[in-house]
């Protein structure tokens, strides 16, 4: 096919090739924050904890012995 209708059907398949780039780059990147963001949320957690932050100052959790 020659003509305006042959560079219309290029310039349309390259530009479902862009956006197809363009939504796979979007797509890794919106994932990886994600993992990132669930990753420090959960060592927040873990670490802020009040049973871990605290543990200096709760009792003696070993007996010890009394003479």
């Amino acid at each position: 096919m020659t003509g305006p209708l042959s560079n219309a059907s290029r310039q349309l398949e390259e530009l479902v090739d862009v956006t197809a780039d363009w939504a796979t780059d979007l797509l890794r990147r919106t994932a990886a924050e994600m993992s990132h963001a669930l990753d420090r949320d959960a060592m927040r957690d873990v670490e802020g904890a009040t049973e871990w932050r605290n543990l200096a100052t709760k009792e003696p959790r070993y007996a010890t012995a009394h003479s």
